[in-house]
């Protein structure tokens, strides 16, 4: 019989960010395309496109396996790298086209988190 541990406030809301990574990933795939007709050309066709939306998936797995101890996972590290390109990301659509990209700008919002989150319990 095994038991389990309840997360501390500051590992659930970990986890819920960690989980808008994926579900960032999971959007990029589902809707990514028809919110952004001209997206898979920017990546250089649908192996690029999907490349990253996978990734993402990928990559938010990989942190909530983190933040649950499940696999040794350098999350702020992570996290920040997901961080940054979400901004890159928002501010170059800001910047070029004068829109607001939403799911750029919650990649930054739950990595920001996450990494707060990360620094605060290793110290």
């Amino acid at each position: 019989m095994s038991t389990s541990v309840p997360l501390s406030p500051r590992a659930a809301a970990s986890c819920a960010a960690a989980t808008l990574v994926a579900y960032v990933g999971v959007v990029h795939e589902v809707v990514g395309a028809q919110l952004y007709p001209d997206g898979p050309a920017q990546f250089g066709g649908a192996l690029g496109w999907h490349a990253v939306g996978v990734m993402g998936i990928a990559a938010g797995l990989l942190l909530v396996a983190g933040v649950l101890h499940v696999l040794p996972i350098p999350i702020a590290a992570l996290a920040a790298l997901i961080g940054a390109m979400g901004g890159i990301v928002f501010v170059g659509e800001a910047l070029l086209h004068g829109g607001f990209h939403f799911f750029a700008f919650t990649l930054l919002v739950a990595c920001g988190t996450l990494v707060a989150a990360e620094r605060r319990r290793l110290r």
